[in-house]
């Protein structure tokens, strides 16, 4: 595969492969997800297998302290631990870079994504938005490659991180409700209206 540095538009390119690859978002999607961007990275140099995870964990990252988006993931699965809120904002970024773009801006938005209508119906599971393995993808394609267990985070601690302008949003990262979100999960809003809002 013959793309140019992993800058945002190689990331998104790959990102949007795999997605096709996949197809569409069901109870399974995240080993779907996974398998099919393990394979377009398992075709790469190491380099950029590592600088593709650099991005990925820059970009999942940005949500970290957004407790706006933990509401969303909260409100998602009827609640949300540390781990669960990990692999939300990696499914995030597995939704490509037009609705990861609408969630940075506001999480609400994630009311109008045909997944998110499907959980709130009961026809897709509503763990299908939570992406463990699929997070993990870079480091299985440098293991597939390599047979290295632990030769990615070898790699990560010897990069040189770029600053990732490109994606940059200026957020209020203030609580807020989530109208949208609430109103296809009421039990949920509760739910979380009595932890977290009381």
């Amino acid at each position: 595969m013959a793309l140019g540095p992993m800058d945002a538009e190689r990331f998104w390119e790959l990102i949007e492969l795999a997605r096709a690859e996949a197809g569409p978002i069901g109870d399974d999607i995240d080993d779907r997800l996974a398998d099919s961007l393990i394979e377009l990275l398992a075709r790469l140099p190491l380099d950029d297998i590592v600088a593709f995870e650099l991005r990925f964990s820059e970009l999942q990252g940005r949500f970290f302290d957004r407790e706006d988006v933990y509401a969303a993931a909260f409100l998602v699965q009827h609640g949300c631990g540390d781990d669960s809120f990990s692999d939300f904002r990696a499914a995030m970024v597995g939704l490509g870079r037009h609705w990861y773009k609408r969630v940075l801006a506001d999480p609400d938005h994630l009311a109008l994504h045909p997944a998110v209508q499907g959980i709130a119906a009961g026809t897709i599971d509503e763990s299908a938005l939570f992406m463990e393995r699929f997070q993990y993808a870079a480091t299985h394609a440098y293991k597939r490659v390599t047979g290295d267990d632990s030769g990615m985070y070898h790699a990560l601690a010897s990069a040189e991180q770029d600053e990732l302008e490109d994606e940059a949003d200026d957020v209020d990262n203030e609580p807020r409700l989530l109208p949208r979100l609430a109103e296809l999960f009421p039990a949920a809003q509760a739910s979380y209206a009595r932890f977290y809002l009381d």
